[in-house]
Parts: structure tokens; sequence; C-alpha cells
């Protein structure tokens, strides 16, 4: 969980490149910069700040997290293998409540921004997949985190997966689903889902 927090926050800072680094930022990059700009603005909107405006700058940030995130892929990625078993009933289902999952849990961490950096390391681009790599940087530590990217059929590019610190957000998820499923069913999974949801 401490995983999905940190790259969050990734988007909440500010992007810049280390030293030696082509200035020149691919497309992929471009269309990172832009979410990371617009959550920035949103953040410190004066007119959005506040209690009072809590929904409407939580709607704001909604906005820009759904469109850089594909949900559905990393649901899919999370189930693994289980994810043929279940009807598009399901699959919806499944979808809705996960990304609700990491909304209630993480979106009121967007907004303790405190101006970390973050540095642009690498990144590789093969066909329609690609891997930027970067670290946050904060007074007192330094966190790797890269971003796997797929190009949708419009040419955008959209996140699925984090590893943070080396370890896999989406793999991590498929670990603790299939164990719940292997002792379990998936109705069980999707009470679990919904009580974390809850509480």
């Amino acid at each position: 969980m401490k995983q999905l927090h940190a790259a969050i926050l990734i988007f909440c800072a500010i992007y810049v490149f280390s030293p030696g680094t082509c200035c020149f930022a691919s497309p992929v990059q471009d269309q990172l910069q832009g979410s990371i700009t617009k959550i920035i603005e949103i953040l410190k909107d004066p007119a959005l700040k506040g209690e009072a405006a809590t929904l409407q700058r939580r709607e704001s940030l909604r906005k820009v997290i759904y469109g850089q995130f594909s949900f559905e892929k990393m649901s899919q990625l999370c189930l693994g293998r289980h994810w043929k078993d279940r009807s598009d009933e399901e699959k919806k289902t499944f979808v809705e409540l996960f990304g609700k999952l990491l909304e209630e849990t993480y979106i009121s961490k967007i907004e303790g921004y405190t101006d970390e950096r973050v540095e642009y390391l690498k990144e590789v681009i093969t066909d329609k997949k690609a891997q930027i790599n970067t670290k946050i940087v904060t007074e007192k530590i330094e966190i790797p985190i890269d971003y796997r990217l797929y190009q949708e059929k419009d040419g955008s590019w959209r996140v699925y997966d984090l590893i943070i610190e080396g370890v896999s957000l989406v793999g991590n998820y498929r670990s603790q689903f299939d164990e719940i499923l292997q002792r379990d069913n998936y109705e069980k999974l999707i009470q679990e889902l919904k009580k974390k949801i809850e509480g």
C-alpha cells in the first residue's frame, strides 16, 4: 500500500531532468508531465483549497488520475489467470471496486503535496509499451519509481503498473488477490474489497 502512496506523490511533484539527460522529452513523458502539471494546478488553486472545497477538489483530481491510469488494465493484471473466468458484468464490477479502493485509500494523500522533487532518469520505449524510470527526492530519502505504460489505439499512453523500489504494484496486489481466491472464492474477494472501501 505504501507503494502507491509514494507513486501518487510523484504525480504531485515538480518534474526535473537529471544531469546529462537529454532535454527533449518523448511523447510518453510529455503526457505524464502534462498530468503532473494539471494536478499541481488543482492543488494550488485557491478556490479548491479547504474543507468546503473537498468534493470539487477531489473530483478534479479524480478526472486527471483516471485519465492517466488504466484501472481496467491494472485490474486485469491484478486478477491474472482469474480474469478470464469472470463474466463481463463481474469484470466491470471489479474494475469499479478496485478503482474505488485506490481512490478511497490514496486520494486524500495527494492533498498532502509538499513540493517533493522528482528526477527523470531514463525511458525505454518498445513498440506499444514504455517504461519511464524516475526517482522522488525528499530531504532525507530517494525513492526509485518506474512507470510502465502502454499505448492506446488513439495514441495516448496510460499507466498499467508501477515499480517502486523494485516492487511491482500490480504484482503485489496479484499475490494478495490470488491468495484469497485460492483460500476462498471470488465472492469472498469482492467482500474483502468492499470492506476495505467502507472501512
